[in-house]
């Protein structure tokens, strides 16, 4: 396995958990309880949303930060950080990073929300839908190769991350007409 080829792993495994994560946060925004419907037994629904939204942002920053191993791509902290005028495709590099800041602002204020007013602090969280987008946007038009080669859109990564974006349009079209009543029981 080259460095290349974790690189793209670890931003697959992002765009997957970020799809697993983003499934919770609909469960837990319509009032899903493990307990009264499937599988009737207790899950912290919460917590696994919590702990897989700090696993995408682990797997987000491993995902570039693995490139300085690699000297023939020449990427620097800089780079990795603000990839404006990064060595190799710049442009969706930075549509990754702005994915990458906008989740991590959703993160930072998901920590401190209990000393945020919570209509301040739902609007913050709204930002990951389009650091989503972003995400996906980036792991469609990223070349896995670096090269300035055609991006395959039928190579399985690509594949991969087009499930994930369809399964994410759904999951938000699903929010979006379940949101007045959501998973609660009909009286």
């Amino acid at each position: 396995m080259t460095i290349l080829d974790l690189c793209a792993y670890l931003g697959l495994a992002a765009v997957g958990t970020a799809t697993v994560n983003m499934l919770l946060g609909l469960l837990i925004a319509l009032r899903y309880s493990p307990v009264r419907l499937w599988p009737h037994r207790h899950i912290n629904i919460f917590r696994l949303h919590e702990w897989t939204a700090y696993f995408v942002l682990l797997l987000i920053v491993l995902h570039p930060a693995v490139l300085l191993l690699r000297a023939s791509t020449h990427f620097a902290w800089t780079d990795v950080l603000l990839p404006i005028q990064s060595p190799v495709q710049p442009t969706i590099n930075t549509v990754g990073a702005a994915g990458l800041y906008g989740l991590l602002i959703v993160i930072v204020t998901s920590i401190f929300r209990l000393r945020m007013a919570r209509p301040v602090w739902k609007r913050l969280h709204l930002l990951v839908f389009p650091a989503f987008v972003l995400m996906f946007i980036h792991g469609m038009f990223a070349d896995p190769l670096l090269s300035k080669g055609k991006v395959d859109l039928l190579d399985g990564g690509k594949v991969f991350v087009e499930i994930c974006g369809a399964i994410a349009l759904a999951t938000w079209t699903a929010r979006v007409r379940l949101r007045h009543h959501g998973f609660r029981p009909q009286s």
